[in-house]
């Protein structure tokens, strides 16, 4: 699945929260965990283990526990695994 809006908001460097908002919008109702963990893999190509240490920011519903800056911190650090490379793609480095 290739999803451009994604792809484009990653590329301009969302804050994560935003990336978040934006696929929780796609999906018509609130982002679940395990949701994420697919999205981030398949679409992004970012492993499961590398997706998972995020959501430790996150309760169960996927509210934040700690402060936004920090889960825009450690979500850069992801993003930045899934970002396009020049041409549009995805870089296969990122994907496993």
């Amino acid at each position: 699945m290739s999803d451009d809006e994604l792809q484009r908001i990653i590329r301009e460097g969302a804050p994560f929260l935003e990336v978040l908002g934006y696929l929780s919008g796609r999906e018509g109702r609130p982002i679940t965990p395990m949701r994420f963990l697919w999205i981030f893999q398949h679409e992004l190509g970012i492993s499961f283990v590398e997706s998972r240490e995020i959501l430790d920011c996150f309760d169960p519903g996927m509210n934040p526990l700690v402060d936004a800056d920090q889960i825009n911190e450690r979500g850069l650090l992801l993003l930045n695994k899934a970002r396009p490379d020049t041409d549009g793609g995805f870089s296969e480095t990122s994907r496993e």
